[in-house]
């Protein structure tokens, strides 16, 4: 056994003797690894409800409007009927009654209101969004020194060491 690593040591030297340099991997221990944060920005949403108060309606809508058409019309018509005489009396009576039936309907229409209204409270709701920031960890600065120097180096999780790549020449 002692023989065999005289072999390599005597192997190992000669080699570095005649060559002009060589390279090897040192690992550097990390002294401290510093978290990096980015920040991201959510749009989270929120339901928002409160109580309207409407208007509901129980039973029919009445017909007042039709009854002061009718009335309107009929009344229009007597009047015009009073007015003129031979062929224009027939004109005015006919005029009379659509003029009447025109004022007759605005006028029962302004009393045409449901007979019974009553109030129920609806809940509505709707989705209102708020931005809301957090910081994440981005990655990770890690730091050590190597003769000297402070080595830092960018990973995605904390390194135990970092490898050095160290050329000697002479």
């Amino acid at each position: 056994m002692k023989k065999n690593t005289l072999i390599l040591a005597m192997t190992l030297v000669t080699t570095a003797l005649s060559a002009e340099s060589f390279t090897m991997t040192e690992y550097v221990k990390v002294n401290s690894s510093i978290p990096a944060y980015s920040t991201i920005n959510e749009d989270v949403p929120t339901e928002q409800c409160y109580d309207v108060r409407e208007a509901i309606s129980n039973g029919g809508t009445g017909n007042a409007d039709v009854v002061g058409a009718v009335a309107g019309g009929a009344l229009g018509g007597v009047l015009g009927h009073q007015v003129g005489g031979g062929k224009g009396k027939t004109a005015a009576t006919i005029g009379g009654a659509v003029l009447g039936v025109l004022a007759g309907q605005n006028v029962g229409s302004k009393y045409n209101t449901p007979q019974n209204t009553s109030y129920q409270v609806v809940r509505k709701c709707e989705t209102v969004y708020t931005t809301k920031s957090r910081q994440v960890i981005d990655g990770y600065t890690n730091v050590a020194k190597f003769k000297g120097k402070e080595i830092r180096i960018q990973s995605d999780a904390p390194l135990k060491q970092i490898p050095v790549t160290v050329t000697y020449s002479y």
